[in-house]
């Protein structure tokens, strides 16, 4: 899969070493957890300081957790009596639900603080799959001593961002671990499925007025030609282009105000679109104008 970030050849233990000494050549290390890792010390981390951050007083009815709730108790039985666990993680890569697998997981998984009120972000605890998946906004995979911190070299990991539908923004993350012996492209699976099911309760969610606004907007996506409303997208607009015109169509019907965005489709053609508030107050109205070729 293109998107994924595929971790299970490991590195030597002695790379991160040749790495804080500058000294590390091409190859030793996949670029994405290179780039993670650099990221890491720009940020002032180190493998011995790298540790997640607890937080307090965190909100466990806010949006992303009220979505999340019901699909790990339906998925709660996809690790039962396996070594493996499961988390979401909000926008910041702060932990609010776990699913374990085995008891003796959820002890080894206490020491090295993933669970509930501790972030994972890659500014605390360094290159993991949930905060890299967080900064690479795709899917990660991180095994064993590919982890910045060293306390976490036993473990393989996927993480997989849950976008908001209505707004495309990253509203949290869903990671699934286990130790590196027992790591499988299942865990992949799991992790997309379960992100995606976040996504559809998200949208579940969203108040009547946004799911009409969405809804409208999907049933119409008109297009205007010149000075002509088509219902629908010239036939010659191929599935890539349609997609890239809804996508910044809710963009804009996201932002809430009068906006124009332009982009370039694959023929080289033109798409504006215009965001205007509704006269009646209901919403935002998008068109489409589309020029050249």
């Amino acid at each position: 899969m293109a998107d994924v970030l595929d971790g299970r050849r490991q590195p030597a233990d002695e790379i991160m070493g040749r790495f804080l000494d500058g000294k590390l050549t091409g190859g030793e290390l996949r670029a994405p957890i290179l780039n993670s890792w650099l990221r890491c010390q720009a940020a002032g981390l180190t493998p011995d300081n790298a540790r997640p951050r607890l937080f307090h007083d965190l909100d466990f009815d806010c949006e992303v957790v009220r979505a999340a709730r019901p699909v790990f108790e339906r998925l709660r039985t996809a690790v039962m009596g396996t070594p493996a666990g499961m988390f979401l993680g909000d926008a910041n890569g702060v932990i609010f639900l776990r699913n374990v697998g085995e008891p003796a997981q959820g002890t080894l998984l206490d020491a090295v603080g993933s669970a509930p009120g501790f972030s994972y972000a890659e500014t605390d605890i360094g290159t993991t799959a949930l905060g890299s998946a967080l900064v690479e906004r795709r899917t990660c995979r991180v095994s064993g001593n590919e982890h910045f911190a060293e306390e976490l070299h036993g473990l393989t990991a996927v993480a997989t961002p849950i976008r908001n539908p209505l707004s495309g923004r990253v509203a949290g993350v869903i990671s699934v671990t286990c130790p590196n012996d027992r790591a499988s492209m299942e865990m992949t699976a799991l992790a997309q499925r379960s992100a995606t099911a976040v996504e559809q309760r998200l949208l579940e969610l969203s108040s009547q007025h946004e799911r009409a606004l969405m809804e409208k907007f999907l049933r119409t996506k008109g297009v205007r030609a010149g000075n002509a409303a088509l219902r629908s997208a010239p036939r010659n607009l191929c599935r890539r282009d349609r997609l890239a015109l809804e996508d910044a169509a809710v963009r804009l019907v996201a932002q809430g105000r009068r906006a124009v965005l332009e982009i370039t489709l694959s023929n080289g053609r033109t798409a504006t679109l215009s965001a205007q508030p509704m006269s009646d107050s209901t919403g935002i109205a998008v068109e489409v104008w589309l020029t050249g070729g």
